[in-house]
Parts: structure tokens; sequence; C-alpha cells
């Protein structure tokens, strides 16, 4: 019986896959028990040399470009009795599918525990930094917003195909997390289920990030009215004021050690709250043309 099937999105990070899917393969649980599917959206040039790495991954093709859709092919071939969600840049801890699946003795939609790395923790880039302070957390993903990053995200297989297919162009986990939700399914938080994913290090990969998280959030808004599109603008300005009361989080902040970093997070997340709303400001300008 296959008891998880684990589902890997992926498009042009083939070292980065090679790595986590190394590190899928030393589980704890045993290798006949769970399946790994890699869904790839039709990398350029192909992935052959993983392939003849991993020759019992199992690789599919999801010809729509995005995770949402990549997601999507791995959910249809998947026979495990759990779905297991991870990125090909994460790296899962050793216990990784033993710890979810134990997770979900007590959920139907179960978040674990990301932690942020770096390339050198003695010599954090200023975005590395924040990103130590404000990315993924997870817990407050599950018990304040009621969702979980797909990063590290377990289902059961049945709360899986009642919610449906992730969608294409939205926020796809805070989505498809929470019409689970609204269909009943208990969303919990897993702190032994872990993962680690790498800090973006310069402004250039947080800018992009960004950008498309707030696409996304656009497609999700209904802004063509009147209110909607006020309502959007306060959100911006919402943002721009937003960095004033999370300085404390970054002044006493378990994941950085030196004042030099605190410093630099403290510049990096003013600068971005600041680049957030000036986007979505001309976002709004530029729909309502």
């Amino acid at each position: 019986m296959v008891e998880a099937s684990v589902i890997v999105p992926h498009y042009c990070q083939p070292e980065l896959l090679a790595l986590c899917l190394e590190s899928l393969e030393r589980q704890t649980l045993a290798r006949e028990r769970y399946e790994i599917i890699v869904a790839d959206n039709s990398t350029p040039g192909g992935i052959d040399a993983v392939k003849a790495r991993f020759p019992r991954v199992i690789f599919t093709a999801a010809a729509e470009r995005g995770a949402a859709p990549a997601r999507n092919a791995g959910l249809a071939i998947a026979r495990g009795a759990a779905i297991a969600f991870t990125d090909a840049d994460c790296i899962a801890a050793s216990d990784w599918i033993e710890a979810g699946l134990k997770g979900l003795s007590g959920a139907d939609l179960c978040g674990g525990r990301i932690l942020v790395t770096a390339e050198d923790d003695a010599r954090l880039s200023p975005v590395e930094a924040f990103e130590r302070v404000f990315a993924f957390r997870q817990r407050d993903y599950v018990e304040k917003k009621r969702f979980a990053a797909t990063a590290n995200l377990f289902a059961r297989r049945a709360a899986a195909h009642a919610i449906g297919p992730f969608t294409n162009g939205l926020s796809e986990d805070l989505d498809w997390c929470r019409r689970g939700v609204a269909l009943g399914f208990h969303l919990a938080f897993n702190d032994r289920s872990i993962v680690s994913h790498p800090a973006r290090r310069d402004w250039s990969e947080l800018v992009r990030k960004w950008d498309r998280i707030i696409l996304e959030r656009w497609n999700g808004f209904s802004g063509a009215s009147v209110g909607g599109r006020a309502l959007w603008l306060l959100l911006a300005a919402a943002t721009a004021l937003s960095a004033a009361p999370h300085l404390l989080r970054v002044a006493f902040s378990p994941e950085l050690e030196k004042l030099r970093d605190r410093a630099a997070a403290a510049g990096v997340l003013a600068r971005i709250r600041m680049w957030r709303a000036a986007r979505m400001t001309a976002l709004l300008t530029a729909r309502g043309a």
C-alpha cells in the first residue's frame, strides 16, 4: 500500500531538484511505502540527467506553466492515502514524511515547519536577514490566516480530492487551503514535520516574489467596483505603514544574532513595504485605465 504521495512541482532548477530528491530518498519511512512524483513544467532542455539519477521517482509533465498546474498533474496520478506537497528547492528532514503522516492523525490538512536557510549564516545578505525573520511563518499562516504554504503541506487523500485542483493565477496554496477549511476540513500546524527552504538572497529575487504575489492577490480580489478600488488603495496605504510595527519583530527575532543583521533586515523591511505599496497603486492605475 502506498501511504503517501510526495508531489514536487519543478521548472528550471535541476540542481536544486536533485538535492530535494536526495533528501526525499533518505526518509525514515520505508521507501516502498511512499512514492515521489515530480511534475515538470517543460523545463527547456529537459531533465533527463535528473531522471537517470533517480529511477524510482515518477516523472510527469505539466504542459501549462505554473506551480498550480504542476501540482494538479501530480495529483492526477498520485496513489497515496495521503498527499505531501513540497517545492523543488526544499530539503526535507529525514523523518519529514513519517512526522507529516503522524500530524494527519488529528487533522485533514497539516502544514509543517519551514526553516529558512542562508548560504553563510555568519555573513547574511540584507535580504537573507529579512527573510530569516519574515519568510514562511507557517504557524502564523495556519493559526491566523487559515492556510499553509505548499512548501510543506500534507493532506488526506479524501480531503485533497474534495477540495479539487489548484487554481493557476491565484495564491494557490492560500486559495486551496481556504477552500478546504470552508468545506469543513481541519487544518493544523505540525512543528515536527520539517523542511528547509533557502532564503532569497538579493533585492531582485525579493521583488520578483512580491510582484507575483501582488498580481495573484489582484486576480483574487474584487476590485472592479468603486468600493473595491477604494479598498485596494487602503490596503496599499496600510502596507506602506505596516513597516513600523513590524520593526519590533526584527528587534526581538531569535532568528538574528548580530545587530548588523537586524539593522539590515529593518532596512529591507521598510524598502519592500514601500515598494509593495507603490506596486499595488500602479497595478490599480493600470487595470483601471
